[in-house]
């Protein structure tokens, strides 16, 4: 289980650069799916003392199906509260999750622009303290950046270390 939960947050970084791929695939036709191809995807987190991380995705319309059913079954196993409302192009998401002895209570609004932007804000609350972390914040901002580059295969994440991974396999581990 131990091996699950590290999976699952080592996914849920990653996850969280298409967080708005899955979420508005999911749960709303009126809201647009993400245009495939290239997506520059930027994270500023407390946890991480206010850095910015960069990444890249390679997005297809399968990634996006993929991330909302991986979401969907982590949610049912870990999450005893996964609400969702919808507004226009707003969405906001409340959560309550169980990450072994801890809870984490967590509300995010994402606003999507179009099919080729979004930004989502989220904060956190740990119950008791995970990982030394009682209360978190984070910010992703997500743009398309035109095709994927030749060689990258739908998935595909370039870190700022220019490594890249690819996210489909990693849900299947």
């Amino acid at each position: 289980m131990a091996a699950r939960r590290i999976r699952m947050l080592s996914v849920s970084i990653v996850a969280s650069c298409v967080a708005g791929a899955a979420a508005v695939h999911a749960f709303a036709a009126d809201l647009p799916v993400l245009k495939p191809g290239l997506w520059e995807v930027t994270r500023v987190a407390t946890q991480r003392g206010g850095k910015t991380r960069l990444v890249t995705m390679c997005l297809d319309d399968s990634v996006q199906a993929e991330m909302r059913e991986y979401s969907m079954g982590v949610a049912r196993e870990m999450c005893q509260q996964n609400d969702r409302t919808i507004e226009g192009n707003r969405m906001t998401t409340t959560s309550t999750c169980a990450f072994g002895l801890t809870t984490m209570k967590k509300t995010s609004v994402m606003v999507v622009s179009g099919n080729t932007s979004y930004h989502t804000d989220a904060t956190a609350t740990y119950d008791p303290p995970y990982m030394n972390m009682a209360k978190a914040k984070s910010t992703i901002d997500g743009k398309w950046s035109g095709p994927c580059k030749p060689g990258q295969v739908p998935g595909d994440i370039v870190n700022e270390d220019g490594k890249t991974i690819n996210i489909k396999t990693m849900m299947k581990k």
